[in-house]
């Protein structure tokens, strides 16, 4: 038995320290081929736009909760909060993101990936899903928005419960002090 377990791990050393033959032999995308392709499928756009949607949630949810932390805030000190979230997101720079972004893509796919993804979004079907994506993601977070306030509902309502009834559910399989 313990000849066949040391068989065993010799024949997996030898397998791991020998590449693997994994389509190695196509040509890798150029840094051309990736930036081709966040231009045809609009990336910066959409990140952008992305970022955009996120700057007003943060800055909805910060006001929330500075005012209620702060019940006696001013307007203007507020207003000075938005001009802070407002800098702090003008010196996010998304060029940078991209630079960033384009070696993991080169690792994963290679130029006939892209020329076959840049046939796709040329086509007419391409262009649609394009143009229709940004609608079927708006609609599909906020399906998501909707179930999770439903869940963090019911999940402070078991949390008031605990506060109020003394429960102990959430302590099960603790060893008590």
């Amino acid at each position: 038995m313990r000849y066949l377990l040391t068989g065993m791990i010799l024949v997996l050393a030898a397998a791991m320290a020998f590449p693997q033959e994994t389509g190695s032999k196509e040509m890798p995308a150029t840094k051309e081929d990736i930036e081709s392709v966040f231009r045809t499928m609009h990336i910066r756009e959409q990140m952008r736009s992305m970022m955009d949607t996120m700057m007003a949630q943060m800055k909805q949810i910060t006001q929330e909760n500075v005012k209620k932390r702060m019940p006696n805030i001013t307007q203007k000190e507020l207003d000075r909060i938005d001009a802070m979230t407002d800098a702090t997101m003008k010196s996010y720079n998304i060029d940078d993101v991209f630079d960033e972004m384009i070696p993991i893509y080169q690792r994963h796919l290679t130029k006939t990936d892209i020329t076959a993804m840049l046939a796709f979004y040329e086509s007419p079907t391409g262009r649609k899903l394009l143009r229709e994506q940004p609608a079927m993601i708006a609609e599909s977070m906020e399906i998501s928005r909707v179930r999770m306030e439903k869940a963090l509902g019911e999940l402070m309502d078991k949390v008031e419960d605990m506060a109020t009834h003394g429960s102990q559910s959430g302590t099960e399989g603790r060893p008590k002090q």
